[in-house]
């Protein structure tokens, strides 16, 4: 099983924020999934994610 990692620190990502999960979306722009994580880092694709801490 592949396991989400943050793309800045490397942190392994156990469970994805609440409002992630509720704001899936797809970008027909780039071809991927993308969610929001709010605060700096906006919405952000699945395969760019970070972690919490790295969008503060």
């Amino acid at each position: 099983m592949k396991k989400l990692v943050c793309t800045k620190c490397g942190k392994v990502i156990e469970t994805l924020p609440v409002q992630c999960g509720y704001s899936m979306v797809y970008n027909e722009e780039t071809n991927q999934l993308e969610c929001y994580m709010g605060g700096q880092c906006g919405y952000i694709s699945l395969d760019e994610f970070v972690c919490e801490d790295c969008c503060k």
